[in-house]
């Protein structure tokens, strides 16, 4: 009886770890909530990839600072603070996470989101993620800058970008 009694309570620590969710992951929800949401107001119809994907990140200038090739410098990505910020992210010790956002709304295009980066101090987010088509088999890969204020995300920028497939 009492293996029992210790197997249910590793099994229920164990349970509750597993679902409990860091502030980080409700921000990140929060943000994948708002592109779905600015995507669905464009009038784009896709299906959410149910996990991120590092993969997505491939095609992405981290290097380069993500800086796009608008030079316009009023966009986000020419800021000298977003240059360093993404210059500075490290895409190795990231890893995929599950999306459970249900807009199953039409199987010919996937959203596929990569995992979510924010600054040390919490005002800066780096969301990308990748479209793709199953009719033409191509992809964009698109990339939203979100910043802070008073504690609500509002995109700062958005940049679309070539992928490779």
């Amino acid at each position: 009886m009492l293996k029992l009694n210790l197997f249910v309570i590793f099994l229920s620590l164990t349970i509750t770890n597993g679902n409990c969710q860091t502030k980080t992951d409700n921000e990140r929800i929060k943000l994948h909530k708002k592109i779905v949401n600015n995507l669905k107001k464009e009038g784009e119809k896709f299906y959410i990839y149910p996990s991120t994907n590092k993969a997505s990140l491939s095609s992405f200038d981290f290097a380069g600072g993500g800086r796009g090739l608008d030079t316009n410098s009023n966009r986000a990505w020419n800021n000298k603070e977003w240059i360093s910020f993404v210059k500075n992210i490290d895409t190795s010790s990231i890893s995929d996470y599950p999306i459970y956002l249900n807009c199953n709304r039409e199987k010919r295009k996937e959203l596929i989101f990569a995992p979510i980066f924010f600054s040390k101090d919490g005002a800066k987010a780096l969301a990308i993620a990748k479209f793709y088509s199953y009719t033409s088999q191509t992809g964009s890969g698109m990339a939203w800058f979100f910043e802070r204020d008073n504690n609500v995300w509002k995109v700062k920028d958005m940049q679309i970008f070539s992928t490779i497939n």
